[in-house]
């Protein structure tokens, strides 16, 4: 027997709320680092919660995929721009 579908709506309260995002916070990176291992590949997971507080998880050096993100983002843009 499978688990229900809950609704998918913002949750007023406040510890609810925070008690939730830390259970799927969590879950999250979990999966994240399933993905990694099991695909050989780079992940970055970064959340910027409601308290002003940074989470992250990252297979291997945040900043060495950041970098290569924006090199990518750009190189892409540039070609875009150049099709016009």
């Amino acid at each position: 027997m499978g688990r229900r579908k809950i609704e998918i709506k913002a949750i007023k309260d406040d510890r609810n709320r925070s008690v939730t995002f830390l259970k799927r916070k969590g879950g999250l990176f979990k999966k994240a680092h399933e993905l990694s291992v099991l695909c050989s590949v780079d992940v970055a997971v970064i959340i910027f919660g409601n308290n002003k507080k940074l989470y992250e998880y990252s297979s291997s050096d945040i900043g060495e995929i950041l970098q290569r993100h924006n090199f990518v983002s750009s190189a892409l843009r540039n070609r875009e721009s150049e099709r016009g």
